[in-house]
């Protein structure tokens, strides 16, 4: 007989809990026999997982079951193409609902809904965090939001290469609707969009279907096409089915037409050695002939064509990001060394295969494996994890266990080893391809050959992840969330901090542009409110009288390297590359270099711009003003000092949980800098804060009045991570060789919390980046404005929602249950950067523009270019700015007599910005939610495990979700951490429907994985049932 795979199954052994195995016995008599076997050795409630291992026991067929699925004489993309997800391309995207399709089940069941994080700094490399942003969950949410009605959009669901194209009909009831091209009408509530053509068909077309949306809201819509017989939606649909058609037809007959250039896509633009980032637009621009375009750019179809070329390439162009995925958006572009290692890897994995059909064992066979280099590879490793093992254990939970031993040897690779390794970077931490592919089956083969993961119920990527733990590759706490950072030349050294290539500082500065003209504040006394390890200080406040009572100027004193750093240079290149510091935690990296972030963090004798706005008590901004200058008085004090002088606010902290760590506690680090106490303050600078403090507070009721956001409190902690604890051994003349690490990372963590000194400071920065936009606004300079364009199509629906439901929750200090944030920010849509001003509702602005990080964000330098170049032409003609609006692009000139330009016109800043807000939605991904998710996971790891720290052995979990997979939820008494409850988990008989959204539930941790950041519990027996929970207090 023969037992076949499937694909998925080569990297997946069966298990009870997170998946099943379907299996087909080719012949009767091979089906008596199977049966026959497992009754021998039937024993009470035997798992499926243990049947099969004394099956394969008893049935050496290990080759078969092995590698049974590579594809022998198949093209790589075309293996990706399976005859089940054409079969089954309805009811896959119906079950799969809203699924990532980059990610798997558990993942998504799991994964928190970062509000907002915060981070105090433990590292001295490290800087401060993106406090005060206006929106943070915005960039964590998807493209879905950004929709309108008329809009084409192509989708895939559950991993298949098969596009689904769709029409969008509008948002009704928080859910946005789709007709499909399967002739389905669909609700989603965040769809990822891979493809886009906005205004593809007028919305008053799409009105006969939109008639027949619900007019109430459903908590598990339908098709709402199923069994209509309305004639003119029946009418509507077929036009609807025709255009999808056509589009469809004529994209792939440009497709046919081209593949002289569309099958040699990475050919044509990939680079020998190096990655690159492209656009789609740049990669058709490369691609296509010139003569194809329509004016200056491609036609819808042509770009749609390319992308279909792209996606059939599979594993030489990677989006940077699936869910920000546009027309204008980047992908990754991979070298054409590593399309050649992948090839090699396949063709040394074909070769074993070829012997390994031969053998019973294969893996056990030194001559089949010496047979080739992947084999004595194969071969070297496995003595290599031997011997690791026994300084530090092996867990099937996506890392290894911890160790406080050094290994004594360090073994060295052989050159041809390299490759290999290599392969299994790219395939477990760059995720070279996200979705499943032959790429999983040639590693997990690989992996299965060492006979050293039998014991693991997957060998898939994240496997990989801790093999390359186990030989020493990268230290055994590494977290993958790291390798998500993709800058054009960069790469993520072992265990290290970012490579990247240097940069000429002094050839890129000028002469201060503000020169002459800098107002001195002399005696002023400037308030800066950072951590003590701080190092790049770059905002601080004061506060001024007028001679109008009541009415003060607030000023917010900005660090200034704008002034002397060209905008044309190498250096602001080498910073739009990586518009923003990192603040991983444990891998903290510096937009600019440390020598000049130093030069110009604010202390006494350092340039500003300053941003002032003259206020009343009742929060009216009279007048405002952007002018250079030259502080002295600088005063640094933490938020707790600030807090002490300050009244009112309590703490949003919750009140029952400590602290929780694993590791040694290293101890606090000295400061950083010279820190004032409360108790040094004079009575003047008391007075001072507190007035300070009162008109923010009166700024942020008059914003409140514009839909202002209120202060939401993070369900994410903000993990502090230390190496100091840690001691590494490398080899003294090969730097190739396995490395060794003695000891592993102290993680803290508990729940962010919300000070008066947070209050104060969040309210100045959004002061500054008000007065920015009008600045700007009001001479019709472009800067890179925040905008929330769903907000305005939404206000009606987003009023009534704050003052019924929002607004009451917020005023009583009770958080916001996970559903209704969801409906909230689904309506508030995504933030955009654009050119134009626009209203920022989250803020409760007419016009806003981020102008207080110059030292940490590349936007915010783009606006002090802007702002610095008008003053200079205004200071040199004596004529309004208005009349620079027009101008070229940065380091261009019309005329060597036309006076300076603003670096980027408006076109130019258009063009740029698109790429700019991927790369720092991409860093906040990684920052805010993926990477402190990873490390938490780590601690609970080594606590659950190893006994790192005291943990409950039961849980409440609040119920989110209840899915048609299982119950979505998070541990109420554990950081609100997200877990989930799988159908096999819960008793039999156990009946969904009556389980409701804010249950809770008595759990056990049963499974986690740190690196897919999931958690499977299993409701403790014997619950007669379960505490049921307000929704408003989950």
């Amino acid at each position: 007989m023969c037992l076949r795979l499937c694909r998925s199954c080569i990297s997946y052994k069966p298990q009870r809990t997170l998946a099943t195995v379907t299996q087909s016995v080719n012949d009767a008599e091979g089906f008596e026999n199977l049966s026959t076997s497992l009754a021998e050795h039937d024993q009470p409630r035997i798992s499926v997982r243990d049947r099969l291992r004394v099956w394969e026991q008893e049935n050496q067929a290990s080759a078969h079951r092995l590698l049974d699925d590579l594809p022998f004489n198949e093209r790589l993309g075309n293996f990706l193409t399976r005859v089940w997800e054409q079969e089954n391309q309805a009811s896959a995207h119906r079950l799969l609902d809203d699924l990532p399709f980059n990610e798997r089940l558990g993942n998504f069941l799991t994964r928190p809904q970062t509000v907002r994080t915060f981070t105090d700094e433990h590292d001295t490399r490290q800087a401060k965090n993106d406090l005060y942003d206006g929106d943070v969950l915005s960039d964590l949410r998807g493209q879905t939001s950004a929709l309108l009605a008329g809009d084409l959009v192509e989708t895939r669901f559950g991993g298949s290469r098969l596009p689904v194209l769709a029409i969008c009909l509008g948002r009704h009831h928080g859910l946005q609707y789709f007709y499909l091209n399967t002739g389905e009408v669909l609700a989603y509530q965040s769809l990822v969009a891979l493809f886009t053509v906005t205004n593809y068909v007028d919305p008053a077309v799409l009105q006969p279907i939109v008639d027949l949306l619900p007019s109430e809201p459903f908590t598990r819509p339908r098709n709402v096409l199923h069994h209509v017989r309305t004639p003119q939606a029946l009418r509507t649909a077929a036009d609807l089915q025709g255009r999808l058609t056509k589009f469809y037809a004529e994209a792939v007959h440009f497709y046919q037409s081209s593949l002289k250039h569309m099958d040699g896509a990475s050919e044509h633009v990939a680079d020998p050695n190096k990655r690159t980032y492209l656009s789609l637009e740049e990669l058709a621009d490369r691609m296509l002939p010139a003569f194809l375009r329509e004016g200056s750019t491609f036609s819808s179809h042509v770009l749609y064509a390319v992308n279909l070329a792209l996606q059939r390439h599979g594993w030489g162009f990677r989006p940077l990001n699936a869910k920000w995925h546009r027309r204008n958006y980047i992908y990754e572009v991979q070298p054409g060394s590593d399309i050649a290692l992948l090839q090699l890897v396949e063709s040394r994995v074909r070769r074993l295969v070829d012997g390994a059909y031969l053998r019973d064992n294969p893996g056990q066979s030194a001559s089949l494996l010496k047979q080739n280099d992947l084999g004595r590879f194969i071969l070297r490793a496995r003595a290599i994890v031997n011997a690791n093992r026994r300084n530090r254990p092996w867990t099937p939970h996506g890392m290894i266990g911890p160790s406080s031993q050094m290994a004594e040897d360090l073994p060295q690779w052989e050159e041809s080893d390299l490759k290999y390794i290599r392969f299994m970077e790219l395939w477990a931490c760059r995720r070279v391809i996200p979705q499943a592919s032959q790429i999983d089956s040639l590693g997990s083969s690989i992996l299965r050959l060492t006979q050293l993961y039998s014991e693991s119920d997957w060998v898939a990527h994240w496997t990989a992840f801790t093999f390359l733990q186990e030989i020493g590759w990268i230290p055994p706490w590494d977290i993958p969330a790291r390798y998500e950072y993709r800058f054009p030349d960069t790469e993520i050294s072992r265990g290290g901090s970012l490579s990247r290539p240097s940069v000429d500082v002094e050839a890129s500065m000028r002469p201060d542009i503000a020169a002459g003209a800098r107002r001195d504040w002399g005696e002023t006394k400037i308030f800066c409110v950072d951590s003590d390890q701080t190092a790049d200080v770059d905002d601080g406040f004061s506060i001024e009288a007028t001679d109008v009572a009541g009415e003060h100027w607030i000023h917010i004193h900005i660090a200034d390297p704008a002034s002397v750093i060209d905008p044309a240079s190498p250096l602001a290149s080498y910073i739009e590359s990586m518009p923003s510091s990192l603040y991983l935690a444990g891998y903290p990296e510096k937009m600019l270099p440390p020598e000049l972030e130093q030069k110009f963090s604010l202390n006494p004798g350092k340039p500003v711009l300053t941003f002032s706005a003259k206020v009343n008590e009742e929060g009216d901004v009279l007048g405002y003003n952007v002018e250079p200058g030259t502080v002295h008085n600088v005063v640094h004090m933490t938020k707790r000092e600030v807090t002490s002088i300050l009244p009112g606010l309590q703490s949003l902290e919750s009140g029952g949980d400590a602290a929780f760590s694993v590791g040694k506690d290293p101890g606090p680090r000295p400061p950083v800098k010279k820190i004032t106490t409360a108790d040094e303050l004079t009575a003047e600078d008391r007075e001072g804060l507190l007035l300070l403090d009162r008109l923010g507070e009166a700024l942020k009721d008059r914003r409140a009045a514009k839909g202002q956001l209120p202060t939401l409190q993070s369900r994410l902690p903000s993990p502090e991570v230390s190496f100091r604890p840690i001691s590494a051994k490398q080899h003294a003349t090969d730097p190739n060789a396995s490395m060794a690490w003695n000891g592993d990372p102290f993680i803290k963590f508990s729940h962010s919390s919300y000070s008066q000194a947070d209050r104060l400071v969040e309210r100045m920065m959004h002061t500054a980046g008000e007065v920015a936009a009008k600045w700007c606004q009001s001479r019709n300079i472009p800067a890179p404005y925040s905008t929330q364009p769903e907000a305005l199509r939404n206000a009606a629906e987003l009023k009534r929602l704050r003052e019924e439901v929002v607004d009451p929750l917020t005023a009583a200090g009770k958080p916001l249950p996970p559903a209704l944030l969801q409906q909230l920010f689904g309506l508030i849509g995504t933030s955009e950067l654009s050119a134009q001003p626009a209203p920022f509702y989250s803020v409760g602005l007419d016009a806003y523009t981020k102008a207080s990080s110059p030292l940490r964000r590349y936007t915010d330098l783009i606006v002090h270019w802007q702002i610095h170049a008008a003053l200079a032409h205004e200071r040199a003609t004596g004529t309004p700015p208005a009349v620079v609006a027009s101008t070229t692009e940065a380091g261009e000139h019309a005329d060597a007599s036309a006076p300076p330009s603003l670096p980027w016109s408006h076109d130019a800043l258009s063009r740029l910005l698109p790429a700019l807000q991927a790369r720092q939605r991409q860093i906040r991904e990684v920052d805010s939610r993926d990477g402190p998710t990873q490390w938490i996971f780590q601690a609970l790891l080594r606590a659950w495990k190893f006994g790192g720290a005291p943990l409950p052995e039961r849980f409440a979990f609040v119920v989110d979700a209840v899915l048609p997979f299982g119950i979505r939820g998070r541990l109420r008494d554990f950081y609100g951490i997200g877990a989930v409850v799988p159908l096999a988990r819960l008793d039999v008989g156990t009946k969904l429907a009556e389980t409701n959204v804010g249950d809770v539930l008595t759990v056990e941790i049963r499974d986690m994985n740190t690196y897919t950041t999931e958690l499977e519990v299993e409701p403790v027996r014997g619950e007669d049932e379960a505490e049921t929970e307000g929704a408003a207090g989950a």
